[in-house]
């Protein structure tokens, strides 16, 4: 029967090629565009589940047009909004402040006369009360108390001091 089957398709796509090729782009271009969007839908759904409060978490973009009338659309949250946030709106725990570090390309962190390239984000101190990111060091409640606060990653830590426990107390130059 499969045969059968492959057989007629065959004898179709001799006679009519058009209208044959013509269904079958039609058919993998809403195939593609089906898988693309399932995809999209999919990663944006998965957003910070790993969180231990992650069906607690929502993000706020910040829609920003310039002169040009272009508009740009950013996962930052202003430090002035954040604050705003916990104050006004009763639902809201936390807000933390959340500035992506590519803004700050290229980032040195230096301790004496060890610089390191990184990666930065700074953040405000309600960061690891909402985002449940395992520490090596101390609670998540005494990191990030005022500006000048550091956390350091962990290869971070041991390129700058050799030993991450060594970290503690330390000011780094940025």
């Amino acid at each position: 029967m499969v045969t059968h089957n492959l057989l007629i398709i065959l004898r179709n796509f001799k006679r009519f090629k058009s209208s044959f090729l013509i269904n079958l782009l039609g058919l993998s271009t809403g195939l593609a565009c089906a898988l693309l969007i399932y995809l999209w839908v999919r990663d944006e759904i998965m957003m910070d589940k790993f969180h231990a409060a992650g069906d607690r978490l929502l993000q706020v973009m910040e829609f920003q047009q310039n002169s040009e009338n272009s508009i740009r659309v950013t996962n930052s949250t202003p430090g002035l909004l954040a604050e705003k946030l916990t104050s006004d709106v009763p639902e809201v725990e936390y807000a933390a402040m959340v500035t992506p570090y590519y803004w700050f390309e290229p980032f040195q962190v230096g301790y004496k006369d060890k610089r390191v390239a990184t990666r930065a984000l700074y953040a405000s101190k309600d960061f690891f009360r909402m985002f449940s990111f395992d520490l090596m060091i101390g609670p998540a409640e005494d990191v990030l108390r005022d500006k000048q606060s550091v956390v350091l990653s962990e290869s971070t830590a041991r390129a700058l001091f050799g030993d991450a426990s060594d970290a503690v107390g330390k000011s780094v130059e940025v």
